[in-house]
């Protein structure tokens, strides 16, 4: 089946996705918008490259989880949650892709490289664009309303951070220092007469920081959508895996140890094959922690993508390397 999420993300705190940094400010990753009346913008973009990833590494995690967390080889490793890459002797083995993809649908789905061949992926991320007028032009129609209520230079904003000098504050100096901070601040780790007569010795330069991130508001809605093409349902059920962990800590973006990044997240499902494409709800992720919210579709999907781990990991504990632990490389 081929089919379509789309939803939106809805920022429950400031969102940091950085594009670059000039010395202690940073500042959002921006694409150029050729606009309708001609001009262009720089708008912000929440790359659906990012956010491929994430997904990839939530559904790798879940999977080893459900074979009891076994070691992996490097190459594994990197096979599964980075995509793997390509290298090794030029040969083309048809029968192993065809292996690999119907014994893990998280090689299906995301694609890799496995050995020197590269076995494509279903997924079709887009990049989440906010809703406001100056993306009008590459947002779906059905938001069009929503987003010509608010202006771009309304959804951003900088914020400063300190780091400061802990060992200046006397309430945790004192108790965790091996010396008071005056006496560290006066140099007493120096033996006596170390210091030159008359002299007071130096005071070490205080630790701390500033630096600014350039950030998206709290509230501001983001646009995304997935195509997952020629998908059966144990491999629709990876993807909800993903997303099933995902809910656990909805953050998106990065500086989550700060706060940034939570978000709420719907996505209802499109079947693209199907004579009238209606949306029916599929996932809610309603960044409280809890389990997400899944549609029929989704909880189907999941279950059967379940079921499938369930005989993997039988297969998993098999004497005589069974097909899976020999795929993964794992040693017996």
């Amino acid at each position: 089946m081929d089919i379509r999420l789309q939803g939106t993300f809805r920022l429950l705190s400031p969102l940091s996705h950085i594009g670059e940094s000039i010395s202690a400010t940073s500042y959002l990753v921006q694409e150029p918008v050729i606009q309708p009346g001609g001009g262009v913008e720089q708008l912000f973009v929440y790359s659906g490259n990012a956010w491929r990833g994430q997904l990839r590494d939530l559904a790798a995690e879940y999977m080893l989880d459900a074979l009891g967390g076994p070691r992996l080889p490097l190459d594994t490793f990197h096979m599964l949650f980075a995509g793997g890459r390509i290298g090794g002797e030029q040969s083309t083995n048809i029968e192993q892709a065809r292996r690999m993809r119907r014994a893990i649908p998280l090689m299906a789905v995301w694609g890799g490289g496995v050995g020197n061949q590269i076995l494509p992926g279903k997924l079709r991320v887009r990049n989440a664009y906010p809703l406001v007028e100056e993306a009008l032009p590459v947002l779906p129609r059905q938001y069009h309303e929503a987003a010509s209520r608010t202006r771009y230079a309304d959804v951003t904003f900088e914020k400063s951070f300190s780091r400061m000098d802990d060992s200046r504050d006397a309430r945790v100096a004192d108790a965790r220092l091996l010396a008071a901070p005056s006496a560290v601040s006066q140099g007493a780790l120096m033996a006596p007469g170390d210091a030159p007569a008359g002299k007071a010795a130096k005071e070490p330069a205080p630790e701390q920081m500033r630096m600014t991130v350039e950030l998206v508001a709290a509230g501001t809605v983001l646009a995304t959508a997935i195509d997952v093409l020629d998908c059966s349902e144990v491999e629709l059920g990876c993807l909800v895996s993903a997303l099933h962990r995902f809910a656990r800590s909805p953050h998106i973006g990065g500086q989550a140890n700060r706060g940034h990044g939570l978000v709420e997240l719907e996505y209802g499902l499109v079947r693209l094959d199907a004579a009238e494409r209606v949306a029916e709800e599929f996932v809610i992720v309603e960044g409280d922690g809890l389990p997400p919210r899944l549609g029929a579709a989704a909880s189907g999907a999941k279950a059967a993508y379940d079921a499938h781990l369930e005989e993997m990991y039988a297969a998993y504990l098999t004497e005589n390397a069974s097909e899976v632990r020999g795929l993964l490389g794992v040693a017996k």
